[in-house]
């Protein structure tokens, strides 16, 4: 049997690029919890686009990734003044 529904919404595929050791950790924390990996994503997404500042004002530290070495490059470069 599949699990309940939890959205209404039309759901799209899509594919994300994680490191292997948050991979790893992502499905044995949805295995803890007896949820799909899917589940936990999804609910992270939403929290983390809940608390972002408005366009503009950047990404405070707070809202950053806790693994942002692994996760997140800073590609901004840096000025030459």
């Amino acid at each position: 049997m599949s699990r309940p529904r939890v959205y209404d919404e039309r759901r799209v595929a899509t594919a994300i690029r994680l490191p292997s050791s948050l991979h790893e950790e992502l499905q044995s924390a949805a295995t803890a919890r007896d949820v799909s990996v899917n589940y936990l994503v999804t609910r992270a997404v939403a929290a983390f686009l809940a608390q972002l500042p408005p366009p503009g004002n950047g990404i405070p530290p707070q809202a950053q990734p806790a693994r942002s070495s692994d996760t997140v490059r800073n590609t901004v470069p840096k000025s030459s003044a």
